[in-house]
């Protein structure tokens, strides 16, 4: 026996179906349910964030980008050349995040680092709310709480105070535009090139949204008439050619490509970076549980997508696994890739109108936002929202020996050039290539300890700021001419004997 789809929701317009009181009032039910659910899920991970506020600035690259920030408040410049390193001075570099950066040294500077806090958690709330409204547009209540459940799961190790999750709203805004533009076999709306003009000036990755219209334009073409795929093809192709021409509307014009390439071209020197190396697999964390989860119910219900659609899932599996800061497309984007075809699959017809608002509703809702702005106020005020783990009081006595250049650890890069310290690396990569970085982690790692003393002499290092796990700090610990001055968990240092004897009274 097969069950009409119209009987199976409920749809009270069905002649299959009468139309009952309590039909109607479970169908009333579920529009309640389904005006509510981009409210709670917004509202969710936006208290989440707020109540675990300091996770949100467990990066270090957040100092460097406020750093930024103010140095172009300053100079009423975006900078083209490096103004914080002295061993890349002077190099070629743009920050295609400048925006990003201006509106994070602007929250900084209102509400000190609950700013940042406030300004990425409302803006990852804003992208769970867009998901959840828009996938409600074509499928079932049940499916959207699951997708974006596993949505939030997915991508809060990487929802961090910095350029990325600025771009998250737009990211779900796109992506449902060239997702809906293909299924019903035209191209976006010139309304949307807005939202990858933003997204170029708030974060490098804009590059993947112009790289996400291509299966999307061909998956048009090709479920389109054989009469009309010219002129669809035609229309992808303005619309293409539009959107690259928005993106080039920054300070930097078509330079802001060359971010990308420059990342990418770094190689296997990625995978040393935190957030470019792959998933770990030893223990079965959240993605891997969504993975899993989603293997098994396509298994387990026969679920099938076009070999285009295939081909973009696996393409964004396949970056997530090798590299985990995907895990934000998989997440954000990957829905709306599958939503059209799931609908399909579970023979779900939305709504022929838009379920709408009694006064009654209209009060909670402005009730409920106004508790979240409440709860705004009172995290700004009592939470005490401040980086932690970093090396404060090492840096403190290092400035004391007055010690002058420093070889710093990687991961506190940020934090010097917060602190208007020249740096000897950090975490603009592709400002100092793959040569520099990798011959930095075989001299700190002592992979080759002769050239980590070169590099001491090389650049003329008067002491350095390293993590305790660092190998090279046993080495400086033994190395005659270094003395070590300060060690906490955080940081050791140790600086030049002919320095420690300068610095004494």
């Amino acid at each position: 026996m097969t069950v009409n789809s119209d009987e199976r929701y409920g749809d009270p317009h069905s002649s299959a179906h009468p139309v009952t009181p309590t039909s109607v009032r479970d169908r009333e039910d579920i529009d309640g349910i389904r005006l509510w659910l981009p409210l709670i899920f917004g509202a969710t991970a936006y208290v989440s964030l707020l109540a675990s506020g300091n996770h949100l600035l467990n990066d270090s690259d957040v100092y460097w980008h406020i750093a930024v920030g103010q140095w172009m408040l300053d100079h009423r410049a975006v900078p083209h050349a490096d103004p914080f390193s002295f061993t890349m001075y002077g190099a070629p570099w743009i920050t295609s995040e400048w925006l990003s950066e201006i509106l994070y040294l602007g929250a900084f500077k209102a509400a000190g680092w609950a700013g940042p806090v406030i300004l990425a958690a409302a803006s990852i709330a804003a992208a769970f709310v867009l998901l959840t409204r828009l996938l409600l547009k074509t499928l079932p209540n049940i499916p959207v709480m699951i997708l974006v459940g596993a949505a939030m799961a997915m991508t809060a190790a990487h929802s961090l105070a910095r350029p990325h999750v600025l771009v998250f709203p737009l990211l779900v805004l796109w992506g449902h535009a060239i997702v809906r533009a293909a299924e019903e076999r035209g191209a976006p709306s010139v309304a949307y090139l807005p939202v990858i003009w933003l997204w170029a000036n708030l974060h490098g990755s804009f590059t993947l949204g112009l790289a996400l219209i291509a299966p999307f334009a061909l998956e048009a073409v090709v479920v389109s008439e054989k009469s009309a795929r010219v002129a669809v093809a035609v229309q992808w192709l303005c619309f293409t050619l539009l959107a690259v021409g928005a993106a080039c509307i920054t300070p930097y014009g078509f330079k802001s490509f060359i971010v990308t390439f420059r990342i990418l071209g770094l190689g296997s020197i990625l995978s040393t970076i935190s957030e470019w190396q792959p998933l770990d697999f030893a223990s079965l964390g959240i993605v891997q549980v969504c993975l899993l989860a989603g293997i098994g119910y396509v298994l387990y219900s026969g679920f099938r997508l076009s070999p285009l659609r295939i081909l973009v899932v696996l393409a964004i599996v396949h970056e997530t696994l090798a590299h985990r800061r995907y895990v934000d497309v998989l997440g954000l984007f990957g829905p709306l890739v599958v939503a059209g075809p799931l609908a399909k699959h579970l023979s779900y017809h939305p709504p022929q109108r838009e379920p709408s608002l009694t006064a009654g509703m209209r009060a909670a809702f402005v009730a409920a936002v106004a508790a979240l702005l409440g709860a705004t106020c009172v995290a700004e005020r009592v939470a005490g929202f401040a980086p932690q783990s970093t090396p404060l009081a090492a840096l403190e006595r290092a400035r004391q020996a007055n010690v002058g250049r420093i070889l710093n650890d990687y991961e506190f890069g940020g934090f010097l050039i917060r602190s208007d310290i020249p740096t000897f690396i950090d975490s603009r990569a592709e400002l100092f290539g793959a040569e520099f970085i990798t011959r930095y982690q075989q001299a700190v790692s002592l992979n080759d300890s002769s050239d980590f003393v070169r590099m001491l002499d090389q650049y003329q290092i008067g002491a350095t700021l390293l993590s305790p796990k660092t190998p090279a700090v046993g080495l400086l610990d033994r190395m005659e001419g270094w003395q070590r001055i300060y060690g906490d968990s955080v940081a050791v240092v140790h600086i030049r004997r002919a320095e420690a004897g300068a610095s004494k009274p």
